[in-house]
């Protein structure tokens, strides 16, 4: 019996400096998570400040296109620049679309993940819009449009119209020169609704995929697109904010296909 006692007498202390031991550890790592999240607070706000100061740059200049259109507009003889006061009109509207996708976008950034201000968006009036904002690089190349008829989703506005508008623009950049197509559909799945836009030109090979939504991507040998490789990159971010997923394949006959799905 006396064994037994000494052995349970020679136990305890160790169990004490195990669980010690292990409280130590544990206060250590609580304390190194507690810097890390003090760290990503410190990032957050970092880029919420480099946000707002991006947003206020890319506004300015807009803002100044639209008073320098104005007093253009303004000066023009009615009569004789019908149609200088219509490209000027157009250019005023390019530019409160711009900025109602910079303000979306900045307060998406200060919501810290929360669940985005949704409404009920009319697609066909909406694609109006986005092919009236088109036109001139529609009409330049002679492209047709095959647009089906749109159902209602549920998003924020701007963020859905700057989706559409790039992919319709990224179609027309990487598409023929000249009298090609571009077709736009929608079909009702589980998910919601799933979207395609598919154009002509050449077929973005199987590496590439899953590449050309990175930022800065370009496509392989297309000298003559404008733009800073970004656009795809935001659409993805956009669809992906609403739940949905988008990617790009090619139909039997080598047109590109670019599919995405967004609520309903």
């Amino acid at each position: 019996m006396q064994g037994h006692l000494d052995s349970a007498t020679q136990e305890e202390p160790q169990a004490a400096q195990s669980r010690e031991r292990t409280v130590a550890s544990l206060e250590a790592e609580i304390r190194r998570l507690n810097a890390g999240l003090a760290a990503l607070e410190r990032e957050k706000a970092d880029v919420e400040a480099f946000a707002a100061l991006a947003a206020h740059e890319l506004l300015v200049p807009l803002v100044l296109a639209d008073a320098y259109a104005t007093n253009v507009s303004d000066r023009l003889d009615e009569e004789h620049h019908a149609e200088s006061r219509q490209d000027l009109d157009a250019l005023r509207r390019a530019g409160a679309r711009a900025r109602l996708l910079i303000e979306a976008l900045l307060q998406d950034a200060r919501s810290n993940g929360r669940e985005l201000q949704r409404r009920p968006i009319d697609l066909n009036l909406l694609l109006d819009e986005c092919l009236t904002l088109l036109a001139p690089e529609i009409d330049a190349r002679g492209t047709h449009l095959q647009v089906a008829e749109l159902p209602e989703v549920s998003g924020q506005e701007p963020m859905i119209s700057s989706l559409f508008t790039n992919l319709l623009l990224n179609a027309l950049k990487y598409g023929p020169r000249e009298r090609g197509t571009i077709l736009v559909d929608a079909n009702r799945d589980a998910a919601g609704w799933r979207f395609i836009v598919q154009s002509q030109g050449p077929t973005i090979p199987v590496a590439d995929r899953e590449r050309i939504f990175e930022p800065y991507h370009r496509g392989r040998g297309e000298r003559r697109a404008r733009g800073a490789g970004l656009g795809l990159t935001l659409c993805r971010q956009i669809v992906e904010r609403h739940g949905g997923r988008i990617g790009v394949t090619a139909t039997v006959g080598g047109e590109n296909l670019v599919c995405f799905t967004l609520p309903a």
